[in-house]
Formats: C-alpha cells, structure tokens, sequence
C-alpha cells in the first residue's frame, strides 16, 4: 500500500505544484488540493489510469474522496488482478 500512496503523492505533486507544502497524508482529502475542480479530477484520473491497471471512475474522485480510500481501492483492485 505504501509504493500506491508513494506513487499518488508523486503525481499529486508533478500534476498540482500549488499544493505547496500542504502534506499529502492517506487522511487528507482530495478537495484539499488547491483549486480541486472537474478538469483536475480528470487530470488525477487520467494519472491513475497510466499509473496503475485499473480504470477510475470519476464519481469516485470527489473532493469528499480520502486519499487513503483511493489508495485502499487501487490496493484491492490490483491484488486482484495479479
């Protein structure tokens, strides 16, 4: 779980930089991200989708979203596909 949620900080960063030092934790919330709208859910979508073997459903990338959830259900999904 740790290399998902390592893998997801580095995308955060490389896609939103305005995070600053804001720290990225497996509590924190998607819609911490600064100026977290629709485009930068389907910016973090399209990361996921290249990143990892799963598709994202953008329902699932709320600003509600816990980082930890995600990294929890992209866990699940690809233990499943191995």
């Amino acid at each position: 779980m740790n290399e998902i949620l390592e893998k997801i900080k580095y995308g955060i960063l490389d896609l939103f930089p305005e995070i600053g030092k804001v720290p990225i934790t497996s509590e924190m919330c998607l819609g911490t991200i600064p100026n977290y709208d629709s485009m930068a859910a389907v910016n973090l979508q399209t990361f996921l989708e290249e990143n990892f073997p799963l598709k994202v459903s953008l329902d699932m990338l709320a600003a509600e979203m816990p980082l930890g959830e995600l990294v929890a259900y992209i866990g699940r999904y690809v233990k499943n596909k191995n």
